[in-house]
């Protein structure tokens, strides 16, 4: 699953990884500015549970997702042009290389090998 990120240098020259927040029901908050310029009114605010659908959200732009800080702790409104969309290939597993001249198992009994090994 894409995991949705902002990285800010702080003054200190650390990096700041800011992650989606949920709010006390696990929803995402997000905020609408086209429904008004002070979108950090609870008013302008909506809700939603499904990552995939936040995902959709901001890449259509024009919202704002709540995220908190990893070192700071602070929660912020960051608008969606300012959000990484990740993809999360860690949990694929490792990549392993295909070796085109592997045997396949199935072809490599005692029977096979008898018959062709006068070739």
């Amino acid at each position: 699953m894409p995991k949705l990120i902002r990285r800010r240098k702080l003054p200190d020259g650390r990096v700041e990884v800011f992650t989606p927040k949920r709010n006390a029901h696990g929803y995402y908050i997000l905020a609408d500015r086209a429904v008004d310029p002070q979108h950090n009114k609870a008013a302008n605010q909506f809700y939603v549970s499904d990552l995939g659908a936040v995902i959709a959200r901001i890449k259509r732009g024009g919202v704002s997702l709540r995220m908190q800080g990893d070192i700071t702790g602070q929660p912020n409104l960051i608008s969606a042009g300012e959000i990484e969309i990740e993809d999360d290939v860690a949990d694929a597993g490792p990549v392993e290389e295909e070796d085109p001249f592997a045997t396949f198992a199935e072809w490599g009994s005692e029977a096979d090998e008898a018959a062709y090994k006068s070739l």
